[in-house]
């Protein structure tokens, strides 16, 4: 399956969803599925990159309420990019700034992503049993 094409995918669908899609208050650099979008996108066109402090651009203000099954879809398909990458796990890389900066829609405080799927939703249960277990469900459709 083509994970990164089907993460834009979500992703485009929440920003459709969003009640400031096409207005000017939809500032991708200070939301969190538009920054998602961003760096997803940017997978795309120039493949996996490193982002020197990365983590400081991802949105802290977004206070927008998502749906948390496509929020769930999201980390999901970020997490199967992550799984199929062979360029050694790094928080700064591109996709890693994608998942964190979803994760956070949801998620009070940041996950360190321990380098495999289950362990992840492990360490998400740990916050929040419901959106873990709706991660786990999005896994194994795209499974």
């Amino acid at each position: 399956m083509d994970y990164i094409n089907n993460e834009i995918s979500n992703l485009q669908q929440i920003c459709l969803d969003c009640k400031d899609y096409e207005t000017p208050q939809c500032i991708k650099s200070k939301c969190n599925v538009g920054f998602a979008l961003s760096v997803v996108n940017s997978i795309q066109k120039n493949g996996l990159t490193m982002v020197k402090d990365g983590l400081q651009l991802i949105p802290k203000e977004d206070m927008k309420h998502y749906d948390n099954i496509m929020v769930a879809r999201c980390i999901a398909s970020i997490c199967k990019i992550c799984k199929e990458c062979m360029e050694g796990h790094n928080e700064n890389c591109s996709v890693s700034l994608a998942r964190r900066s979803i994760e956070s829609i949801v998620l009070k405080e940041i996950i360190d992503y321990p380098g495999n799927i289950l362990s992840y939703i492990i360490k998400v249960a740990e916050q929040n049993q419901n959106f873990a277990n709706l991660i786990k469900n999005e896994i194994q459709l795209l499974d």
